[in-house]
């Protein structure tokens, strides 16, 4: 949640031009790719009154983060209201709505060694590898963005790619990974790195944060190819879950809804056809626990 806030931080925003901007229509801006796919509607966090508390104290904001802010009178936590990322291999493509000047963003650039053809502006990020470039999309209101080695990488996004394969769900977060991801490895926390191991065979996975009962819950949704598949995930799913449960046990301590344990140690999964669906409580107290410090 760091790096989303800081990159949509360096974005911006949007010119309104009365066209409803959607996920479905924010998604079909990327370029084709089995790529990791994000969605945060800041607008939505700010309204329920936990925006602060993901996103941590506006003092561990990183200094060319602060400098951006002074030039261009942006802030993603006043003014920004929603960015779909795409992670590739290299580089991360954003598309980005809220509230800025795209003159002050051009200014901006010019002023930090940077440089603007036609729409198209580009500058230095924090490492030579961090080439932020972007273009006012007028059509929809959206600016496309890149954070990539390639200072032109923002080319990449358009108004006229094709629809997504898949339904955005009405979250104010949300997290697509195709069936290409979905399998562990050393370099992610252990934690993801049982879900992706537990998923592996689905066709793909779509997890959305909504708000539950007594906080907010984490929802998945995975089709498989085949009734058997699904029933053979949810029940590796359910094992991974009770080890989890186990080994907290094992060590004397209870699921913590503080931490990622209680996150964890919750999910309840079932196979519904050729489709597994699941849970996992989210507690407001594990907010600041993902928060920047």
């Amino acid at each position: 949640m760091a790096a989303i806030v800081v990159l949509a931080g360096l974005a911006g925003g949007v010119w309104w031009f009365g066209i409803r901007i959607t996920p479905a229509r924010m998604a079909a801006m990327l370029p084709p790719s089995e790529a990791p796919v994000l969605y945060v509607d800041f607008a939505a966090l700010r309204a329920a009154g936990v925006l602060d508390a993901l996103a941590g104290s506006a003092g561990v904001e990183e200094p060319e983060y602060k400098k951006f802010v002074e030039a261009t009178s942006f802030d993603y936590r006043k003014d920004l209201d929603a960015a779909l990322l795409a992670f590739r291999p290299g580089d991360t493509l954003l598309v980005v709505k809220g509230s800025f000047e795209a003159g002050r963003l051009a200014a901006y650039a010019r002023s930090n060694g940077g440089r603007c053809a036609g729409e198209l502006c580009s500058v230095q990020g924090s490492a030579p590898e961090r080439q932020v470039s972007w273009i006012p999309s007028r059509r929809g209101g959206l600016l496309l963005m890149a954070v990539s080695p390639d200072p032109m990488a923002a080319a990449l996004l358009s108004a006229n790619a094709v629809e997504p394969d898949f339904t955005p769900p009405p979250a104010a977060m949300w997290l697509h990974l195709p069936g290409s991801q979905l399998r562990g490895g050393a370099a992610l926390p252990p934690g993801l790195s049982a879900l992706l191991s537990s998923l592996e065979g689905a066709q793909r996975a779509l997890l959305s944060a909504g708000v539950a009962k007594d906080g907010f819950e984490v929802v998945l949704d995975a089709p498989c190819a085949d009734n058997g598949k699904a029933t053979e995930i949810a029940a590796r799913l359910t094992r991974t879950t009770d080890m989890v449960v186990k080994l907290l046990a094992r060590e004397g301590k209870k699921p913590d809804p503080s931490d990622f344990s209680g996150l964890l140690a919750g999910g309840v999964f079932e196979a519904r056809g050729a489709a597994v669906r699941g849970r996992w409580p989210l507690s407001r107290a594990f907010l600041p626990a993902i928060a920047p410090r």
